[in-house]
């Protein structure tokens, strides 16, 4: 049986990773960015840390915040308007799991408007075409949503979560920086952290686990076990080894 894998284009690692966002945007010939980042990380200036590299170069942008923690079908639908109505032309996803969600979501449906309802893409999506193009920057180290091809809505009407699996939906490019993770506090880094090794775990149980995939989850589970206590701390070294192990483990 043949097996797949489906991984970014491209992945930048390590403290400092976020500045090679200017490059790519250059040299993707991108001109306007739709930059999908929840209030919280607005209000505590996390977000700033990117939108200051677009303001310095001159990359224009436009913010949507319109984001729960579980986002809804109302939040990509809204969001959907609101990028048709920027003029951008790519996404850029700051934030943990709702961030990336929301934006898988809405590049998914702006490249295929059949599926406008949202409720259509539940499951294995046969989407036609690539999402708009999305450059992700994570920060929590736990979904590792910037390298699957998964994303979770919820149907508020109907009181229900719904799993969406596109091959179509992957980041082009992801930069992994600890420093973009830096602020995030204790409770949400141990939260997170137990979710990138309860990923790896599971990765490694599963009937479909193979020799690829066991060589990184093994790995991922290796780096989380010798990392999270040090992230909690804030300690660089477990900031950026976290880092790693969570986007090894959805690998």
């Amino acid at each position: 049986m043949a097996q797949r894998i489906v991984l970014n284009g491209i992945s930048y690692h390590g403290a400092g990773a976020v500045k090679e966002i200017v490059g790519e945007i250059s040299g993707r010939g991108f001109k306007k960015a739709f930059l999908c980042s929840d209030p919280d990380l607005l209000k505590y200036g996390v977000t700033s840390k990117v939108t200051a590299l677009l303001e310095k170069n001159d990359m224009p942008y436009e913010i949507y915040s319109e984001i729960k923690p579980n986002p809804t079908i109302e939040n990509v639908q809204s969001g959907v308007a609101a990028y048709k109505a920027s003029g951008a032309d790519y996404i850029i996803a700051v934030g943990g799991g709702s961030s990336m969600d929301t934006a898988k979501a809405i590049g998914i449906i702006v490249a295929n408007p059949e599926f406008a309802d949202v409720r259509s893409l539940e499951g294995v999506a046969p989407t036609k075409k690539p999402s708009i193009p999305i450059l992700a920057v994570p920060t929590t180290a736990g979904t590792a949503a910037e390298v699957t091809i998964n994303y979770v809505i919820t149907d508020e009407e109907k009181n229900r979560k719904m799993v969406c699996v596109d091959v179509h939906d992957i980041p082009v490019v992801a930069f992994i920086d600890p420093e973009m993770m830096s602020t995030m506090p204790k409770s949400l880094t141990a939260a997170t952290g137990m979710d990138a090794l309860t990923h790896a775990i599971e990765g490694f149980t599963t009937k479909a686990a193979w020799e690829m995939t066991d060589m990184f989850h093994l790995k991922a589970i290796e780096i989380i076990a010798k990392s999270l206590r040090s992230a909690v701390r804030n300690e660089p070294e477990g900031r950026e080894g976290m880092a790693l192990g969570q986007y090894i483990a959805g690998m």
